[in-house]
């Protein structure tokens, strides 16, 4: 098969209303979150949209995740249990918290299995964080309902699944606190970087602001710059710089603008293009979930193999697929326990906080080498990732469907 020549579209593309909008702060100088007026305007807007009470725009996602688990007084001595299949920056911010993570197995769907989660429950175990991966809905309900017995936070990792719904609600809201990132590779991003932290408790709200910013005293509701004027003494907790500036949040803006208009319409159409064109093939397993009750915002497109049927396996074809020049992906970090800083307890400092901590003194749970994610494990020969952007036309996701097709069929078993 002779290598293509079709040249895909770059990803990111930029509302480019931004290109003159970004020009205002940086003439004025007003950049900053709290000299300008921006970073508020992204956060009501996003609120608005998600259908949550509070919005708090933050640096990244990892710094998201951060907000929102010391936002709910989650600590050292405490555990959170976390899917092993994730991007590691989901269980590190249970660490930067000074907490344990405890890994939980997912379901063929790519998300955790509800049914894994009881048996992992100690006297430790705050929350619950859920990872909407690939933009795939997790079973809420489910997991909801185990929480609720244990009197667990439920936390939604949605940074790949801005625009995901669950039973008519945006992902996000179903949980007690939502986290987005905008890095570069996601729905959107508010220029290389960015996160949002949403929620329909005002006081979890108000508690990962404070958080967000120096721990500054939000029972005085909002405005640092008159509290300073005020007082020498407004910061009441330990937190963190973690604001967006006014140009990320510029950017943001006008990318929620046309998110429903232009971005997610075109990642449901191509969605669809692979479905009727996948399903049912030779040598594929699975396509990504997407009913009514759990609807997809295809991030990316997850195929599971059908290695039955295949002379290799996910990593043969994609290394066939971007010799033809097909842009294509590996599956993400199924089993982040196997990583050294797990295995090797590599925590802060000489001290190896948290996992060797005075707070945290259980030994056996800390043992990463003993865990082991069989289901997670197992889709790691099986899975590949097809893309979907927005910024493509119907013609860039047929070339790919021909070509994975095509070498799907030559790797079939006599």
């Amino acid at each position: 098969m002779k290598r293509t020549d079709h040249k895909f579209p770059a990803w990111p593309q930029f509302n480019e209303q931004s290109y003159m909008d970004i020009i205002e702060p940086l003439k004025s100088g007003k950049v900053n979150y709290w000299t300008g007026k921006k970073g508020k305007e992204f956060e009501e807007m996003f609120a608005a949209y998600s259908g949550a009470k509070m919005a708090v725009s933050c640096t990244s996602g990892t710094s998201a995740v951060h907000i929102a688990v010391a936002g709910l007084g989650i600590g050292p001595g405490d555990e959170v249990i976390v899917p092993s299949y994730t991007f590691i920056a989901t269980s590190f911010a249970v660490l930067q918290a000074g907490a344990i993570p405890v890994f939980c197995d997912t379901a063929t769907d790519h998300t955790m299995d509800p049914a894994k989660i009881e048996a992992l429950i100690s006297k430790r175990t705050k929350a619950i964080i859920v990872v909407h991966l690939y933009g795939i809905v997790c079973d809420m309900d489910a997991i909801l309902s185990v929480a609720a017995r244990h009197q667990l936070y439920v936390i939604e990792d949605s940074a790949q699944c801005l625009g995901g719904v669950y039973k008519g609600k945006k992902v996000g809201t179903v949980g007690h606190v939502g986290t987005f990132s905008f890095c570069q590779s996601k729905h959107f991003t508010t220029g290389g970087e960015g996160g949002m932290v949403i929620t329909t408790d005002e006081e979890i709200g108000w508690s990962c602001r404070a958080f967000r910013d120096h721990g500054f005293d939000v029972k005085k509701r909002f405005d640092l710059l008159s509290l300073e004027e005020e007082s020498d003494y407004v910061h009441n907790s330990v937190g963190y710089n973690y604001r967006m500036t006014e140009i990320q949040s510029i950017i943001g803006i006008n990318e929620l603008k046309r998110f429903e208009t232009w971005n997610m319409p075109r990642r449901y159409r191509y969605a669809k293009m692979y479905d009727e064109a996948l399903c049912g093939i030779q040598g594929i397993a699975a396509l990504p979930l997407n009913t009514p009750e759990r609807r997809n915002a295809y991030w990316e497109y997850p195929v599971i193999l059908d290695l039955n049927c295949l002379d290799t396996d996910a990593t043969g074809i994609i290394m066939e697929l971007r010799e033809l020049g097909i842009p294509v992906f590996k599956i993400q970090w199924p089993e982040a326990y196997k990583e050294r800083v797990y295995r090797e307890h590599n925590g802060f400092g000489s001290a190896k906080f948290p996992f060797e901590s005075k707070e945290y003194t259980d030994a056996a749970a800390v043992d990463y080498t003993k865990v082991t994610c069989e289901v997670a494990a197992s889709l790691r020969s099986k899975t590949l990732s097809l893309y979907l952007h927005p910024t493509w036309e119907e013609e860039d996701i047929q070339v790919c469907i021909d070509y994975f097709v095509t070498v799907l069929e030559k790797h079939y078993k006599p």
